[in-house]
C-alpha cells in the first residue's frame, strides 16, 4: 500500500458522501468486509469512522476491479 496515504480519520457520513452510497449501505458493506471502526471518545457511540486507506479499500469494493 502507498505510504503517503494520510492517516487521518472520516466519519461515515462524510464517507457514504464521498463513496456515493447511502450510510445504510455502507454499513452493510463494511460488515462484510470489516473495515472501519468505532469509535466512543466524546463521540455519539454508533458511529463508524474510517482511515483513508480503509476509504481507498471501500472504494475498490465499491468500484470492482474494473476500474
Amino acid at each position: 500500500m502507498n505510504s503517503s496515504l494520510r492517516k487521518e480519520i472520516i466519519d461515515e457520513n462524510r464517507a457514504a458522501f464521498l463513496l456515493g452510497l447511502p450510510r445504510d449501505q455502507l454499513r452493510i458493506i463494511c460488515e462484510y468486509s470489516g473495515l472501519g471502526r468505532m469509535q466512543d471518545e466524546g463521540i455519539p457511540t454508533g458511529s463508524l469512522f474510517f482511515t483513508y486507506e480503509e476509504l481507498y479499500k471501500l472504494c475498490r469494493l465499491v468500484v470492482g476491479p474494473a476500474a
